[in-house]
């Protein structure tokens, strides 16, 4: 049975405070399908009204003989009910009375005129079907329609490229929810095509208007953040002013390659702008002069394997040569330069460069396969060079796994990792940052405490927050002036002298924070314990958050009865002793 207090949550979760009231505008062009459909078949309409308001008069006007042979008129009523069954191809009977020859004669001349009427009405409507401004007006409706109806949290990922895709996919397996848009159909039909535990909202649209942002959601009171992922930076540029102007306050952040516009991004939204190729300058720098802080940073974000990236050393002594576009050469020799390197730029055009004496070497030009190419060339001219790939896309890592490539560069998978982390776990950016500026020796006693709480597998992030929405018992038991440290928060809830596989990165109190905290650290309220580990024993310290009697356990060794019976009946058995 589900912990009641979770609805409690849920509640206070659903009745937070909201940002100002903005207006939002959420029309782009003429894409109301009503009206687009009136437009259309107004002028098939008025023939087909036309010819059979003639056709009805006509008939009344025709005469007729009774079945006693006295001549009739058919009336208003009559008249309109017999055209309407022909025109129906319904055909009853002839009403009502068996029609004269005249009246056959015109009525046979009405269902050819309707005929005709019907098929230009019919044509015209299936026409209009096809046309892909009628599917492309259904498409936004039904899309406005499943974004109005969302009731949880949800962000815009504006691009479902490489990127968006991998941040959709992780969102989706946390059951965080999102709403896509992308100015190429193909990705917005691989939102359908995708195998995601939601229904995703998914429309094709540019980004940078402001229209397409509000009818995905911007103005939607649930909408906690806006990722603008295309490959246009000015595009990226145009989503962070939408968002910081429309709705400020509201998460925003933007992939960007242009030193120019990350400063215009960075001017509406500080600390929004993400420029993978600068964030690859600083990752290289600290692999080179402290590997093994490197190591670790890697061994956290993105290490899929069962053991620890191996480490190289002696890097920081000899020279350095990238093959590389002008701007992404210029991002990296700022970095390697600004840490005492001696670094070559090589142009691509010129050709594979000497490697015979150099320490390192980087293949970063525009095309993947040169920079495979490129490697392999290295690596054969000098074994022992330290070879890093750059890679648009992920598509051929069996490639580089197979020439044992020493690094490698993807910027969607950098930007999606650097997204993400903002998104979900923005106190493990702080770890980051701490852990570029320790030495070495700091971050062998970090890897191996961890690697001994977590295993070799790159662990798993959560944040727990001590907050009556996210941990109501814990609340209630330091509300109650009861003791809990960290080491009580991560014991079994079945057997409190196991540890859980977890192992605690960041506390953080009052804004300032705690790295690596001891077990015996006390909590407090509203401090924010980042735990990394094990998915199952993130798992299980939800239990430690949520049950009371589970935190009595872990706290004290005691065991608290759960149900009303067997209270009752412990109860009696201490009163009896």
């Amino acid at each position: 049975m589900p912990n009641p207090v979770h609805l409690l949550a849920f509640w206070g979760r659903r009745r937070r405070p909201r940002l100002m009231p903005v207006r939002v505008p959420t029309t782009v062009g003429t894409t109301d399908v009503i009206f687009l459909l009136m437009r259309r078949m107004r002028a098939p309409l008025i023939v087909l009204i036309t010819n059979f308001s003639f056709c009805t008069g006509g008939l009344m006007l025709m005469p007729g003989i009774d079945a006693a042979g006295n001549p009739y008129r058919l009336t208003v009523f009559d008249a309109f009910y017999q055209m309407t069954i022909t025109v129906t191809t319904v055909g009853y009977s002839e009403v009502p009375h068996a029609f004269s020859y005249p009246q056959r004669m015109w009525l046979s001349m009405s269902i050819y005129l309707v005929v005709i009427s019907w098929a230009y009405a019919i044509g015209v409507f299936f026409s209009l079907v096809n046309d892909a401004a009628f599917q492309d007006a259904i498409a936004a409706q039904r899309f406005r329609r499943q974004v109005r109806r969302l009731v949880e949290p949800f962000v815009i990922v504006a691009g479902y490229g490489q990127a968006g895709r991998a941040i959709g996919a992780e969102l989706d397996g946390l059951g965080h929810r999102f709403v896509v848009v992308d100015n190429r159909e193909s990705r917005v039909e691989s939102v359908l095509a995708a195998q995601l535990s939601f229904d995703v909202p998914a429309v094709e649209g540019d980004a940078a208007v402001p229209a397409v942002l509000g009818m995905a959601g911007l103005g939607h009171r649930d909408c906690e953040g806006v990722l603008a992922l295309t490959e246009d930076d000015t595009a990226n540029l145009a989503v962070v002013m939408t968002v910081a102007l429309l709705r400020p306050g509201l998460p925003v952040f933007a992939r960007c390659g242009d030193v120019r516009i990350q400063a215009r991004i960075e001017h509406f939204a500080p600390g929004a702008a993400i420029n993978p190729d600068d964030r690859f300058g600083d990752y290289l720098a600290l692999s080179i002069h402290r590997p093994v802080n490197h190591q670790l940073l890697r061994w956290l974000m993105d290490n899929d394997e069962e053991e620890l990236p191996p480490v190289r050393t002696g890097l920081d002594s000899g020279r350095w040569v990238v093959c590389a576009e002008e701007r992404f050469a210029a991002d990296v020799l700022r970095d390697l330069g600004a840490s005492g390197l001696t670094v070559d730029v090589v142009d691509p055009s010129d050709g594979a460069p000497d490697v015979a004496d150099v320490v390192g070497f980087i293949a970063a030009t525009g095309d993947d396969t040169a920079n495979i190419a490129l490697a392999e060339q290295a690596r054969l001219a000098n074994p022992d060079v330290y070879v890093v790939v750059r890679q648009q896309a992920s598509t051929k890592k069996s490639l580089l796994e197979a020439l044992q490539i020493d690094s490698v560069y993807i910027a969607t998978d950098m930007v999606a990792r650097e997204v993400l982390a903002r998104i979900l776990t923005p106190v493990f950016l702080r770890f980051v940052d701490h852990v570029f500026g320790r030495d070495e020796q700091w971050a062998v006693e970090a890897r191996d405490h961890l690697r001994e709480r977590c295993g070799s597998r790159t662990p798993q992030r959560d944040i727990v927050t001590i907050s009556p929405a996210h941990a109501p018992a814990i609340v209630a038991w330091l509300s109650a002036g009861r003791p809990l440290t960290i080491g009580d928060l991560l014991r079994r809830p079945d057997d409190r002298d196991t540890m859980l596989p977890l192992g605690a990165l960041v506390l953080l109190r009052d804004g300032e924070p705690m790295f690596l905290p001891g077990e015996d650290t006390a909590l407090t309220l509203a401090d924010q314990v980042l735990l990394v580990g094990k998915p199952d024993g993130l798992t299980q310290v939800r239990q430690v958050c949520d049950y009371p009697a589970t935190l009595e356990y872990v706290a004290t060794g005691r065991e608290v009865p759960t149900t009303w019976l067997w209270s009752w009946l412990t109860d009696r058995w201490h009163r009896r002793d």
